[in-house]
C-alpha cells in the first residue's frame, strides 16, 4: 500500500519505526539486486508514493550501512537553517543527475552543473550553486554512483567491507551459520576419538550478542537450524542452571529477520514455513558475496580461535597444527564440550568488549533494549518451536494407520479421521527419532507411535543404513520386520567395531545424543492401552525404493 504524503511529517518514534520497516521491505529487494532496472525503481517509487530520485537516495543510505530509521530521516520538508529551493529547481537537478550523471557516459560534475544551469535559465529560474548540486550528489552515495556510472564491479570496489551493516534495534536482524568445530571429541566410555562436531551459532547484529547455539554430530540440517533458533528465541535460565552455569544470558525473543547463506537447510520448505508462521522474515546473502555474512563469519572465527586452546584442537590449518597430535590430545566428550561452549558464550564472549562497539555485547543488548523500550517478542507456543522447523510429509490414513518408510504408525485418534473421510494428513517427523510422527490437531500436537510398540526408537540415518544393508544382501523387498532386524545387526556391528573404528564410535555417540535430545521435548502421547485394529495382521512387503521425503 502506498504511503501517504502526510507520513513525511513529524511523528512519534514508534510511527517512524513502522514507516521505516514498511519502506525497508520495499527497498531491500532493490538493494540486493545489483542489476536492478529503472523500471523496478520507478515501481518502488509508486509503492512508496515518492519521487524516483528519492528512492535512489534511500538506497544510497542503505548502501553505506545506515539504519532502517535513516529511510524516514531527512525526506521531504524544509528545516530551519537550510536554504529553500523552488521545487522545480530540485526537480531539474534530480532529473539531470538521473539522465546524465548516473549514466555510463560519465559526464563530469562541471558538465552536469552547466547543463543544470542551462535548463534552469531556459525556464527563467535561478541556477543552483555548485555546493547545492554537490549535496544532491552526496545523497546518492558512492556505491550507487559507481554502479550506475561504471558497473557492478566498480560498485563492489566502492562498498564498505564485511560488517558494514548497521542495525540499532535488538532482534531486528539475526545471522546464523554452521561450522565444524576446531576440536576432536572423544567417546564417553572408551575415551577414544570420534571426530569433530558441528556448531551452529546465531548472532544479533545490533548488539553482537550470541543469542543461540547448537552442537551436533550430524551434518547441518533444518533440525540444526531449528534447534539453534529454538535456543536463541527462548529464555535460557533453566538450561544454564542444568549445566551448572551461573552467568546470565538474557538475550531471547523472536527476531524480525534471519539472515543466512544459501545452504539447502535455509532453502527448505520447513524453514520458510516455520519462519513465516512465527512472523520472521528471511533473507539469504547474494551468491558470491560472502561479505554480506560478515558478522557471523567473524563470530565463528573468534569462537574457533578459543577452541584452539582446548586439548584436541585441530587449529585452522595444517601449518598452524604443526606436529600436534589432535587425536592423542583429545579428552572432551560432546556433553563436556557443550558445557564449555555455553560457559564461554555466557560468561566470556557476551561480556568481553567488542572492538566495533567499544562495549560488551551483553551490555549493548541491555542498553539498546532500555533506550528503545524494546520488549522481545515471544512465540505463542514456545513448546511447539522445534516442531515448527521439522521436515513434513503428507500421508494417507488407511485401516492399518499410516506408513512411513515401510514402518506402520497408529493412534486411536486416527479412527474418527478415517471414518469422516479425512484420509490425507500432513505430519512432521524428527529425523533423530522416527518412533513417532507428529500431527497438528485442534487439540494440539499429537504423536503417532509405532503400531508395534515393542519396536525400539530408530533415527532416519539408522533406517537408511538398514535399507542399504538389506539391498547389499540382495533383498528385493523391504518390510518392517526386515528393517528392524537389519538395524539390530548394524548395532551389533557398531558395538564390535567401536574399539577399532572412529566412524563406528562416532555413530554410537551420535545415536545416544539423539536419544538424549529428543527426550527433552515431550509430546502428548496416545492411549497406550488402546489396541490398533487388526493388530496381528501382517503387513505385506514393499519394494525397496526411495520414499520421497523433504531433505533435512
Amino acid at each position: 500500500m502506498a504511503e501517504s504524503r502526510a507520513s513525511h511529517q513529524p511523528q512519534g518514534e514508534e510511527q517512524r519505526w513502522e514507516l521505516a520497516v514498511a519502506r525497508q521491505r520495499v527497498l531491500r529487494p532493490l538493494l540486493d539486486n545489483p542489476h536492478r532496472t529503472r523500471a523496478e525503481v520507478e515501481a518502488a517509487a509508486r509503492r512508496l508514493n515518492v519521487h524516483t530520485a528519492t528512492v535512489y537516495r534511500l538506497l544510497a543510505r542503505y548502501a553505506v550501512g545506515e539504519t532502517a530509521q535513516a529511510v524516514v530521516t531527512g525526506v521531504g520538508g524544509w528545516k530551519p537553517g537550510r536554504p529553500r529551493l523552488p521545487a522545480r529547481v530540485i526537480e531539474i537537478i534530480d532529473t539531470a543527475i538521473e539522465q546524465l550523471f548516473l549514466d555510463r557516459q560519465s559526464i563530469t560534475k562541471a558538465q552536469l552543473g552547466r547543463e543544470i544551469a542551462r535548463r534552469c535559465t531556459s525556464q527563467t529560474l535561478k541556477p543552483p550553486s555548485r555546493s547545492v548540486i554537490s549535496r544532491r550528489l552526496q545523497r546518492i552515495g558512492e556505491r550507487e554512483m559507481a554502479r550506475r556510472r561504471k558497473g557492478p564491479g566498480a560498485a563492489e570496489a566502492a562498498t564498505m567491507r564485511p560488517g558494514s551493516l548497521t542495525v540499532t534495534r535488538p532482534n531486528a536482524i539475526w545471522q546464523i551459520d554452521h561450522s565444524p568445530a576446531d576440536v576432536i571429541l572423544v567417546d564417553a566410555d572408551s575415551r577414544a576419538p570420534i571426530g569433530r562436531p558441528w556448531v551452529t551459532l546465531v548472532i544479533d547484529v545490533a548488539s553482537r550478542v550470541i543469542t543461540g547455539l547448537y552442537i551436533s554430530l550430524d551434518p547441518p540440517s533444518v533440525v540444526s537450524v531449528g534447534m539453534a533458533l529454538q535456543h536463541a528465541i527462548l529464555a535460557k535460565d533453566e538450561a544454564l542452571a542444568e549445566r551448572g552455569i551461573s552467568a546470565e544470558w538474557p538475550a531471547f525473543g523472536l527476531p524480525e529477520l534471519v539472515h543466512s547463506d544459501n545452504g539447502s537447510d535455509f532453502r527448505s520448505r520447513s524453514f520458510a514455513r516455520a519462519c513465516s508462521n512465527l512472523g520472521i522474515e528471511t533473507e539469504r546473502r547474494p551468491v558470491g558475496a560472502p561479505r554480506y555474512g560478515g558478522h557471523i563469519e567473524r563470530l565463528i572465527g573468534s569462537v574457533m580461535s578459543e577452541m584452539h586452546l582446548l586439548p584436541g584442537a585441530t587449529f585452522s590449518n595444517v601449518a598452524a597444527r604443526g606436529d600436534y597430535d589432535s587425536d592423542a590430545a583429545a579428552v572432551m566428550t560432546i556433553d563436556e564440550f557443550e558445557v564449555w561452549l555455553w560457559r564461554f558464550v555466557a560468561g566470556d564472549y557476551n561480556r568481553r568488549i567488542h572492538t566495533s562497539l567499544s562495549a560488551p555485547p551483553l551490555e549493548t543488548w541491555r542498553r539498546l533494549c532500555a533506550e528503545q523500550a524494546v520488549t522481545p517478542r515471544q512465540p505463542l507456543d514456545p513448546e511447539g518451536l522445534l516442531i515448527a522447523f521439522l521436515p513434513r510429509i503428507s500421508r494417507t490414513i488407511t485401516r492399518q494407520g499410516i506408513s512411513f518408510h515401510h514402518v506402520r504408525y497408529y493412534e486411536p485418534f486416527l479412527g474418527p479421521l478415517f471414518d469422516s473421510g479425512q484420509r490425507r494428513v500432513e505430519l512432521a517427523y524428527d529425523p533423530r527419532d522416527l518412533s513417532r510422527l507428529l500431527m497438528e490437531t485442534p487439540q494440539g500436537v499429537r504423536a503417532l507411535r509405532y503400531r508395534n510398540l515393542a519396536r525400539p526408537p530408530m533415527s532416519l540415518w539408522e533406517l537408511l543404513a538398514a535399507r542399504r544393508r538389506l539391498r547389499a544382501e540382495g533383498r528385493a523387498q523391504v518390510d518392517e520386520a526386515a528393517l528392524f532386524a537389519a538395524r539390530e545387526a548394524n548395532h551389533a556391528l557398531v558395538a564390535t567395531a567401536a574399539s577399532e573404528s572412529r566412524r563406528m564410535r562416532r555413530e554410537s555417540v551420535r545415536r545416544e545424543r539423539h536419544r538424549a535430545e529428543v527426550k527433552q521435548a515431550p509430546i502428548a502421547e496416545g492411549d497406550a492401552s488402546a489396541e490398533p485394529p487388526d493388530a496381528a495382521a501382517p503387513t505385506s512387503p514393499a519394494p525397496a525404493f526411495a520414499v520421497e521425503i523433504e531433505p533435512w
